[in-house]
């Protein structure tokens, strides 16, 4: 990966639905070789999904979870990463092992993730923060 795809993917982070000529009159190159980097980038597992982020009232949290010393931190994350209001899954360093991104309609459906969370074999403690605005 070079200057030319992390530019590339720099402004699908910003917008995933921009069009590969913008993309491409942004870094100045042409349409044809953002278009192929894209497939490459896709191809090669880089690019893993285009998602969207919503506005709103929604309630967005950071759930961060700790599990046993004898449970696999992967496969606690594969159980929750497609449940409803989940948006991201990361396995994570430092005092907790897992970070969950919960996007929700309100709060009493994110109390039913943490709930969840929680009756995971191996679960031993979470730990929730609002995000209170995103820039």
């Amino acid at each position: 990966m070079d200057d030319t795809d992390r530019q590339i993917l720099q402004v699908l982070r910003r917008n995933a639905r921009e069009s590969y000529t913008n993309i491409a009159q942004q870094i100045g190159t042409s349409e044809g070789t953002v278009r192929a980097r894209v497939k490459r980038l896709m191809d090669d597992g880089i690019i893993q999904s285009f998602t969207i982020r919503t506005a709103g009232n929604h309630v967005k949290s950071l759930v961060e979870v700790t599990v046993t010393s004898n449970v696999h931190t992967a496969e606690v994350a594969h159980q929750i990463r497609n449940w409803d209001g989940v948006e991201t899954v990361w396995e994570v360093t430092g005092e907790n092992d897992i970070v969950v991104v919960a996007d929700c309609p309100d709060a009493h459906v994110l109390n039913e993730i943490i709930d969840r969370i929680r009756s995971i074999s191996g679960t031993q403690a979470t730990r929730s923060r609002l995000i209170l605005k995103e820039h």
